[in-house]
């Protein structure tokens, strides 16, 4: 008795241990297997439920008895007959009565008066005026237009010399131009007496944009000729 109180004694702590620990492994399964308990139901929902009446059970109608109703039958419809067209009177054509020609007396013959012939009346014959040509006159207005338009670009030369001698004088040139306005010749017909003037006359009508003819003037020619007169003088 006394060695298996010594032998417990000496061994009581593994004992403890090992026990300590089946005791914790127990109540772990114990908690893990144990059922969850269901919350309580909420007072409210229940007493909503409770408060809430209960349907009526619906109404059982009677079943109602159709009696089948006789069945009237019609009679077709009777449409009228035409009756025929009953023959129309033709009223008898009326009797012609017979008319006797009754005795004219003779026509006589009228005597024919002839009416006097009419007097033909002469009626006088007016010829309009010959119209009068205008090719001269269109002639003369591009003519004037072309001196004005020359004495407009006319300038005084303005060379040292010009300014020196200070020459004066009136030069006649010869100008042939053509129908589109192009300078063909130019040639000094009566000089000034003075190269100065003469040459810038001459310059001054090839550096000129010339006017081209109008449609009626000088018909049947290519080219005219022109005698203009370029007069230089000093102001003072």
């Amino acid at each position: 008795m006394n060695a298996v109180i010594n032998w417990t004694y000496e061994k009581r702590d593994p004992i403890s241990y090992t026990g300590a620990m089946l005791v914790c492994a127990v109540v772990l399964l114990l908690i893990n297997f144990a059922p969850i308990p269901s919350p309580p139901p909420d007072i409210n929902e229940m007493a909503a439920f409770l408060d809430t009446p209960v349907p009526p059970p619906p109404k059982v109608l009677p079943v109602q008895k159709f009696e089948p109703q006789p069945v009237i039958k019609q009679e077709p419809l009777k449409l009228p007959t035409a009756k025929a067209p009953s023959p129309v009177d033709i009223p008898e054509a009326p009797k012609t009565q017979e008319i006797k020609p009754v005795a004219q007396p003779p026509v006589l013959p009228q005597p024919v008066i002839q009416a006097p012939a009419p007097v033909p009346v002469q009626t006088p014959v007016i010829t309009p005026p010959a119209p009068k040509p205008q090719t001269a006159s269109v002639d003369a207005i591009y003519a004037s237009e072309l001196k004005a338009y020359l004495e407009k670009i006319k300038k005084y030369p303005s060379s040292r010399e010009a300014r020196l001698s200070r020459p004066q004088g009136t030069v006649t040139l010869s100008l042939l131009i053509s129908r589109s306005g192009q300078l063909m010749e130019v040639r000094v017909l009566t000089t000034s007496h003075s190269n100065i003037l003469d040459s810038e006359a001459v310059k001054s009508i090839k550096t000129a944009s010339l006017p081209a003819f109008p449609k009626e003037a000088f018909l049947g020619e290519d080219s005219h000729e022109f005698t203009v007169n370029m007069n230089y003088t000093l102001v003072e």
